[in-house]
């Protein structure tokens, strides 16, 4: 079981429980307001496939262009119905564990809220009024909405936080495909055609397939970030490259002087004391003759007071203890004259050797100032210098080993790429054949459909070169742009090419045709292809445009075939179509006061019946067009 969110508003959000086994995207609920007669509509879908009918001019086409604008399509501001404010979309999308992933990683991108897995208050109230229990593993639900206001602006959300219309139209290609004037169709970007195409084979040639395409990816992912290693090392040599001249001249300013940490406070101190060499000399000299040599120095005065303290020491301890004072003065003053009598006789200060330690000192300065403040940091850049000249000595090793590497990478890439290419070229005429058989069944009798695969190999180009930077993602070959070149699938391109009538030439599918033979094309290749294409939500507009009853039979059945993959949504006029619905809307136009309103409604089995009578046979419904309804409706 899973939850249907089928309310949501600022204040409130309502789900209920409904049962399904699709695993897929599914558009459960849109709601639009102010939308030109629209003036407050909310369609319920369901799962498989969903029939929109109604008379000409009720409004169905509105309800493509009201999808267009949610997913980013361009304002137009005169849709806003007459004497309101704003016109409001929102669209409720469930998404499920297989699609977590993907979407997960775009809202995270653009840091927008994560998908909604319970209603926001802790006590939901079923149907019934009774508390629902939830499980929060199940169900998970995105709410896209799209305000325009009379004053010509829009604001757009995504889980009630603020985006761009950027942000709706990258959303939009992954879970919708509007097929209706070219809008929304994925199957159009040529880029899509190789995944699609791939994702087939894999379907149909199983795990050996699949193997190899995984295997290339890797070593893909490998190359480029050699590549980028490769890249980021030539920049820096390059930068180094420039920088070594410069190097060179600090480097050898620095060893000239060849500076040694602590080296400038000592010579600070010594040239202190060569500058003041006599008037230390001089006071050491009368320091020494005052406490030891002169006649009544100090020394021999305290001889003079350790006798007499000696003669009355034996009478008061005190005395004693003053005694051993004196005592361990004069043994520090004995020593301190020794001290000044060694700094006396080793004062020979050379009065050359000051100008010698200004002249150091001076360019140990220039160093300090120049390169940092003091001699520790100038001896740290030494080291810098040092180790990035070691490093441009290196790096040709490393770039030949790089290289190397990359040369290996890229042979191996384009063998294995050549594996991929031949397969893809082998198995496509399968997927030929299948479309085009679909092709003839939706009416194109003539109709050839081709997977044109180009190979841009270059077997006499050296495989370092095709690391030529490219686009992002992309490892270019020096030969050109959109030439020799790898990139995440090979070195294939692949373009889905059609022909609808005999004497035409082959077109991309971005130039065939329009309307309704485009609608039933993409149907064609999208029902061979539905395993394998990922936009779980089709929207079909314009289908049965020139079609026959007949044709439009085949048209519905593989459209019904499809819905078991996908959510299909369908605007039809033809019965054949309509009768296979899983989920009939009705669009109708009304009368309130003096107003014409628009209004969509389910239809129950009865009026659905009834409706596909009226297809039939216009609004006079008879016996006869009931019992074909009916018939059509239990093919």
């Amino acid at each position: 079981m899973d939850f249907k969110l089928i309310q949501a508003d600022n204040k409130n959000i309502k789900f209920k429980l409904f049962s399904t086994n699709y695993s897929g995207l599914m558009l459960e609920k849109l709601t639009i307001k102010n939308y030109l007669l629209l003036k407050n509509i909310e369609i319920d879908l369901s799962k498989g496939f969903n029939i929109i009918t109604g008379e000409t001019g009720a409004g169905k086409s509105i309800l493509i262009n009201a999808l267009n604008l949610l997913l980013g399509g361009r304002a137009d501001y005169s849709i806003i119905s007459k004497n309101k404010d704003k016109m409001i979309i929102e669209g409720i999308v469930s998404v499920s564990k297989e699609n977590k992933a993907i979407i997960s990683k775009i809202l995270k991108e653009h840091e927008i809220e994560s998908m909604i897995t319970s209603p926001p208050s802790p006590l939901l109230k079923g149907e019934g009024g009774e508390s629902s229990k939830i499980n929060k593993d199940e169900g998970l639900v995105l709410i896209i909405r799209r305000e325009l206001y009379t004053k010509a602006y829009s604001r757009c959300f995504i889980n009630d936080t603020p985006v761009g219309t950027n942000e709706l139209k990258e959303l939009g290609e992954i879970i919708i495909d509007i097929h209706s004037q070219n809008e929304h169709q994925s199957l159009l970007k040529k880029e899509v055609h190789i995944e699609l195409v791939d994702s087939y084979l894999i379907k149909k040639e199983g795990k050996k397939f699949e193997d190899k395409l995984n295997s290339y990816k890797q070593g893909y992912e490998q190359l480029l970030i050699k590549r980028n290693e490769y890249d980021e090392i030539n920049k820096k040599k390059s930068d180094l490259d420039t920088k070594r001249s410069f190097i060179d001249f600090q480097l050898k300013e620095i060893h000239e002087t060849d500076p040694q940490a602590g080296e400038d406070d000592e010579l600070e101190n010594e040239l202190k004391t060569g500058e003041n060499i006599e008037g230390i000399r001089e006071s050491l000299t009368l320091a020494y003759s005052n406490l030891y040599d002169d006649s009544g120095s100090v020394l021999e005065r305290i001889k003079i007071v350790e006798k007499e303290l000696g003669k009355i020491g034996e009478y008061n301890t005190d005395i004693q203890k003053i005694m051993g004072d004196v005592s361990e003065s004069t043994t520090a003053l004995r020593e301190a004259s020794r001290l000044i009598e060694s700094l006396l006789e080793n004062l020979n200060f050379d009065p050359a050797r000051v100008e010698e330690i200004r002249e150091r000192l001076y360019k140990l300065q220039f160093l300090k100032k120049k390169y940092g403040g003091s001699i520790d940091e100038v001896i740290k850049l030494k080291v810098t210098l040092e180790k990035d000249l070691s490093l441009v000595d290196n790096f040709d090793d490393t770039i030949k080993k790089l290289r190397t590497e990359i040369d290996e990478l890229v042979k191996d890439l384009f063998k294995k790429a050549g594996e991929l290419s031949k397969t893809r070229r082998d198995k496509s005429k399968q997927l030929e054949t299948e479309i085009v058989k679909i092709l003839k069944e939706v009416g194109f009798e003539n109709a050839e459909f081709r997977v044109e695969v180009t190979s841009h190999t270059a077997p006499n180009v050296d495989p370092a070169k095709q690391l030529k930077s490219g686009k992002s993602g992309t490892a270019k070959s020096a030969e050109g742009e959109g030439s020799n070149a790898l990139n995440s699938n090979g070195y294939d391109d692949i373009e889905f090419m059609v022909k609808i009538n005999k004497g035409d030439e082959f077109s991309s599918l971005r130039k065939t045709a329009s309307g309704g033979e485009v609608s039933r094309i993409m149907l064609a290749v999208k029902s061979v292809l539905a395993g394998a294409d990922k936009v779980d939500i089709l929207v079909f507009d314009e289908i049965d445009t020139g079609i026959s009853g007949r044709i439009a039979q085949k048209v519905g059945r593989v459209m019904k075939g499809l819905s078991g993959y996908r959510q299909v949504i369908a605007i039809t006029h033809l019965a054949q179509i309509a009768a296979l619905a899983d989920e009939h809307l009705l669009v109708e136009k009304e009368t309130e006061g003096n107003s014409t309103i628009t209004k969509i409604r389910p239809l129950d089995k009865n009026e659905k019946v009834i409706e596909v009578a009226k297809l039939l046979s216009g609004e006079k419904v008879t016996d006869a067009s009931i019992k074909s309804a009916k018939e059509l409706m239990s093919v």
